[in-house]
């Protein structure tokens, strides 16, 4: 099968909430304002309490309770809660995928990790664009999840990676193409920013610019604190990556530790019928 047709085999079961719809046009609206969001979210009760845990877990670690979707969009601002939107948007559409053929809290544990190290990073960076690039890594491996509904004696081998052979060159072997091309491909089914396509599209590639050599490293970092005994750092770390960022080891070993401890507070929101206890 091509990455086409897996999106059209899945088809409206992936398709992104009317609520994340209309946000997307209000936002291309000159006119929009923050009530505006505000009202569109209230009649959603299920994406707003979402956005509410999500606003008050480790992502931004306040030290006040946001208690209404009024408040999140005074204190976070219209495109941090579109963000926050799309982050519970896309996870409530995939949680409707039949995903018994894989390991779903790796797949999460993993996800999570990749997301809360790529915004740590990038807030270290100062980019405008943090809860963005939070999105593009927690949706880093959407693909599996596709694949796992619509052929899931592939997504199984899959997931047959070993320490001699790295997840996206399993997936080659298997599927003919990798879990992100096949994300990049349902990116633009659902109409998202271009440079979220183009950075899952090429997350295996360290790139030129320093968002993507950011997004590499922190899925690489995520797959090594989620496999820890299968991998070592200098199996999957490019040294010249880390240089051209300027991260000392201190600062590797922190950004794993942070997302570990983080992710305890995220899991539940994007899997919440998980029965892990991690």
């Amino acid at each position: 099968m091509k990455i086409e047709d897996y999106i059209v085999e899945a088809g409206s079961l992936c398709a992104l909430p009317d609520t994340c719809q209309r946000i997307q046009e209000l936002l291309e609206c000159e006119k929009s304002s923050m009530d505006d969001i505000a009202e569109v979210l209230s009649y959603d009760p299920l994406l707003t309490s979402h956005v509410l845990k999500l606003a008050n877990s480790a992502l931004y670690n306040f030290s006040f309770q946001i208690d209404t979707v009024n408040k999140a969009v005074s204190v976070l601002g219209i495109d941090a809660i579109y963000n926050l939107v799309l982050a519970s948007g896309t996870t409530e559409a995939l949680g409707r995928l039949d995903t018994s053929a894989i390991d779903l809290d790796r797949h999460w544990r993993n996800s999570i990790n990749a997301a809360l190290i790529f915004k740590r990073f990038a807030k270290q960076a100062k980019f405008k664009n943090a809860d963005s690039l939070f999105v593009v890594g927690l949706l880093h491996n959407v693909g599996e999840l596709i694949v796992a509904q619509v052929m899931p004696d592939l997504a199984a081998k899959c997931q047959s990676y070993t320490d001699n052979i790295l997840p996206h060159d399993k997936q080659l072997e298997i599927l003919g193409f990798t879990y992100a091309e096949l994300g990049a491909s349902l990116f633009k089914y659902w109409k998202l920013p271009k440079f979220m396509v183009n950075l899952t599209l090429n997350q295996h590639i360290p790139g030129y610019s320093t968002e993507q050599q950011m997004m590499h490293l922190a899925t690489r970092l995520a797959l090594l604190s989620t496999h820890p005994d299968m991998y070592v750092q200098e199996q999957l770390l490019e040294e010249d990556v880390i240089k051209k960022l300027g991260y000392s080891q201190t600062e590797i070993d922190a950004a794993i530790d942070w997302a570990n401890i983080g992710a305890f507070s995220v899991f539940a929101i994007v899997n919440p019928v998980s029965n892990s206890i991690y």
